[in-house]
């Protein structure tokens, strides 16, 4: 039986090659998850070395450190006097400096981030070395990064316009750095400056750390001693601990690059499993007679399940050696697309760790005898002599046995997906519940649908069957004759389309969301938000807007974190919150939140506050409740009376809302944004005639009107839905691959039948386009079935959201349309392969096949 199988692999290569591809594309995935991330982790693993290689200790806030931070001027002088210490130099880094390149236009802050680092001249110390230039020295100097420099041309000698929280400032370009050897800054753009002009330009006071180098003839440990008497509140790691913390830094962020390429590997993997399960299904229905042979001169079922799930071994062995090479390939392209994007990585070695190698034997090897379990064992139990007889196949679950099983896993699925939803408080457990969830609703609707299999193809055959004659009622009639084989192929795209479907349905719903918050509870002419720093404006733009001859009235939204005392005004038991601040007294036509209990106040000099229905309910608050707020500095201290209960919406998902003066009264900082609302009868070229110098003197600023700025939140949420589903299309494309590997096989198994319709008169074109409507209505009940479960699941999901998220479910008609006719050209395109060897088949070879 051993020598029998080799034999059977090495006379059907072609057929090992079908069998092999699929999981192949697997297995690949999963290989450049891992290649990819060890090579990541081995080259950031060198850069943290080389970051804090001749740093000895590091002086920073504590941990229970709060408010002003200690790690000031006066600090930095007492560090430098500490005996032992040989260097001492502090360092600071900001996010709301950005210069303006060349080409007038803002660097997009929507991918890699901008950050800016004080210059630090012992290079024992820097992060950077100079590569051109000289280092920015004094105040209106700075030095970029070269990669970012030759992107967005920036200019050596050059002065250029800086965007800082006040305005504007202008400052020479005196140097390129690199960020490492390599300059691996993944496609941020990292300037430098002067220490102080930094902080000045910053509005910072304080630093974030000082770097400290140990004398060579002083005990470290006692000046580390020395270091944490200066003050309570702060604390000295040592460099082996920086080193590691740095690793631990970059490693989180390569494990979630990592967890995403290894999701999307399941999903493939898993739409594999369905295109492996099913071609073992046709190739050993039409060995149906072999194999009663084998029974007749002395096999008995296990020896044919053994040689069988022997060819099952052989094939995963191939798939998995492939695919680690083809995996290999795949991380080098995905480093390839990192770099297109911006997000540039360095370069990495081709890490094959033995993790990786038993990984995809496990993928591959596993995933294939598992898929061939079912088919190997129903080949078995066909009787001998009647396998010896034309029509038979392999017997196949009871009826009533598919429908039990599948009615079951999909009630399971149902229940864990729900659980997930709905009950699962840690991300780990919400992950797992619904994907053991979705793999439970998609194996029991695999199950379940020979049921509709035949009604289906019917139906979407019937216009075939009217614009083809002959050719569509044929194709109508073979996709509806093997319902099981019918609804296991369609399975896999089945898969990848409920995916999309669901994507495209949260997108569609949290659009919708966007745009009635805004026309709702918005009700302003011009949203001014800060896109590019994230920070917020000063209050000299307030005043100028307030300024402008056309404006009616400002509404000043300010997003900050306090904590809350959650036993109101007595004992301690405190939380932290966000809370939302604007100037309720000055903007009532503009800020409506939505009052489900109490009001709004017109005089807020007692801090009178709303919260959330979430936030009351949660820590039993009611209207009339004294609440105490606690600024982080532990020195602004507010107690607060609740006088309404609102509703959270997109543009407010905050647990409190207070008016500026109550958010001042704690020693809140930073406006993040403006809502205007113009004087009657002011045309859209006044507006923005008056606006213009403010845009000018912030170029930070993003002003738009309220449609735009709904627009543009629309796109963010495309672009991610878009990424999404790039990733998405490999299962798609899988399962594009499974129906033209199926209608392969099938051609073969037909091979008898196509030449006898030969014979009667159908012609090469006729045959051509029979198996190709074939492989479209497939397709299009795979692409049916797969947008209902798209639509469950959108549902679902919506109604786990929280409202100020998406409350209500919005389909998205057009693009399931679209989503569908796609899916049925892809079955034809699919069937072309597969369509080109029918129709050259010689006819009276096939008549004696």
């Amino acid at each position: 039986m051993f020598r029998l199988t080799l034999k059977n692999l090495a006379g059907n290569r072609v057929r090992l090659a079908l069998t092999a591809f699929a999981v192949t594309l697997a297995v690949s995935f999963v290989v450049a998850s891992f290649v990819l991330t060890d090579g990541l982790r081995s080259s950031f693993g060198d850069l943290s070395e080389e970051i804090v290689s001749e740093t000895d200790y590091s002086v920073r806030p504590g941990g229970n450190q709060s408010g002003d931070s200690v790690i000031d001027r006066q600090l930095l002088d007492q560090v430098k006097a500490v005996e032992g210490v040989e260097v001492a130099a502090a360092t600071f880094s900001s996010q709301n400096v950005f210069p303006i390149p060349p080409s007038g236009e803002p660097i997009s802050s929507n991918g890699p981030p901008q950050l800016s680092f004080n210059w630090i001249d012992d290079e024992r110390l820097s992060t950077v070395r100079l590569v051109e230039g000289e280092s920015p020295d004094e105040a209106a100097e700075f030095t970029i990064d070269i990669d970012a420099a030759a992107k967005h041309e920036f200019v050596v000698g050059d002065t250029y316009t800086l965007i800082t929280p006040d305005g504007q400032e202008q400052a020479t370009l005196t140097g390129l750095t690199s960020f490492g050897e390599d300059n691996a800054t993944l496609g941020a753009t990292l300037l430098q400056f002067e220490l102080d002009y930094l902080m000045e330009i910053s509005g910072f006071d304080h630093f974030d750390t000082v770097d400290v180098i140990v004398a060579d003839d002083a005990d470290a440990e006692s000046v580390a001693a020395a270091l944490g008497a200066l003050d309570p509140e702060i604390e000295v790691v040592d460099q082996a601990t920086l080193e590691s913390e740095q690793k631990e830094e970059f490693n989180s962020e390569i494990g979630i690059v990592n967890n995403v390429l290894l999701g999307f590997a399941g999903v493939s993997l898993f739409v594999s499993i369905f295109i492996i399960y099913n071609t073992f299904s046709i190739v050993l229905g039409q060995r149906t007679k072999e194999l009663a042979l084998l029974r007749t001169i002395g096999a008995d079922p296990r020896q044919l399940q053994r040689s069988v799930m022997g060819e099952a071994l052989a094939v995963g062995i191939v798939s998995s050696a492939l695919g680690i090479g083809a995996g290999i390939l795949v991380a080098l392209g995905l480093k390839e697309v990192f770099n297109a994007i911006g997000a540039t990585l360095p370069d990495s070695p081709v890490i094959v760790a033995p993790r990786t190698i038993i990984a995809a034997a496990v993928v591959g090897i596993g995933a294939t005898l598992f898929s061939a379990m079912g088919p190997a064992r129903a080949a078995s139990k066909v009787p001998p002599i009647a396998a010896l007889r034309d029509g038979v196949q392999a017997s196949d679950s009871p009826r009533f046995v598919r429908l039990a099983a599948g009615s079951a896993l999909a009630i399971a699925g149902i229940v864990a997906g729900g659980l997930g939803l709905f009950w699962a408080s840690t991300t780990s457990t919400v992950l797992t519940l619904m994907a053991v969830g979705a793999m439970g609703i998609f194996i029991g609707v695999t199950l379940l649908s020979p049921l509709l299999a035949e009604p289906l193809t019917r139906l979407c055959g019937w216009p075939l069957e009217k614009l083809f004659s002959m050719s569509g009622h044929l194709a109508k009639n073979n996709a509806g004759r093997n319902p099981r084989r019918t609804a296991t192929t369609a399975a896999a795209l089945m898969i990848g389309l409920a995916l999309v479907s669901t994507v495209f349905t949260v997108g569609q719903s949290m659009k919708a969301q966007l745009r009635n918050t805004l026309e709702e509870s918005v009700t302003a002419d011009y949203l001014i938000t800060n896109d590019l720093t994230f920070n917020g404006f000063t209050e000299e733009m307030n005043d100028e807007l307030n300024a402008l001859s056309i404006t009616e009235s400002v509404a000043r939204y300010r997003y900050e974190s306090a904590r809350v005392n959650l036993r109101g005004a007595g004992p301690d038991e405190e939380s932290s919150v966000d809370y939302v601040a604007t100037n309720f007294a000055d903007s009532a036509t503009i800020v409506k939140p939505a009052i489900v209990e109490g009001e709004i106040p017109t005089d807020f000099v007692n801090h009178d506050v709303l919260v959330s229905e979430s936030f009351a309910t949660d820590n039993g608050f009611a209207v009339g409740d004294s609440v105490r707020l606690t600024q982080f500095d532990d020195e602004n201290e507010v107690t607060t009376t609740i006088v309404g209960i609102y509703t959270p919406d997109a543009a407010n998902d905050s647990s409190i809302m207070m008016d500026i003066s109550t958010s001042d009264a704690l020693g809140g900082e930073g406006i993040d944004w403006f809502a205007v609302a113009l004087v009657e009868g002011t045309t859209p070229e006044e507006a923005e005639t008056a606006l213009a110098p403010v845009g000018a003197n912030y170029p930070q600023a993003n002003i738009a009107t309220a449609s735009d700025f709904v627009q543009r939140l629309e796109g963010f949420v495309d672009q991610v839905l878009t990424a999404v589903n790039v990733m998405v299309a490999l299962a798609v494309i899988i399962a594009l691959i499974g129906i033209a590997n199926t209608l392969a096989l099938s051609v073969f198994e037909r091979t008898r039948e196509l030449g006898l319709l030969r014979a009667v008169g159908m012609t090469r074109r006729q045959l051509r386009r029979m198996i190709r409507l074939e492989a479209a209505l497939v397709a299009l009940f795979g692409a049916v079935l797969g947008v209902v479960l798209g639509l469950g699941f959108g549902w679902a999901l919506v109604e786990a959201m929280p409202d100020s998220i998406t409350s209500t479910l919005a389909i998205p008609v057009g693009r399931i349309l679209l989503l569908v006719a796609v899916s049925a050209l892809a079955g034809l395109v699919a069937a072309w392969g597969p369509a080109r060897r029918a129709g050259r088949l010689n006819v009276l070879d096939a008549i004696s096949h």
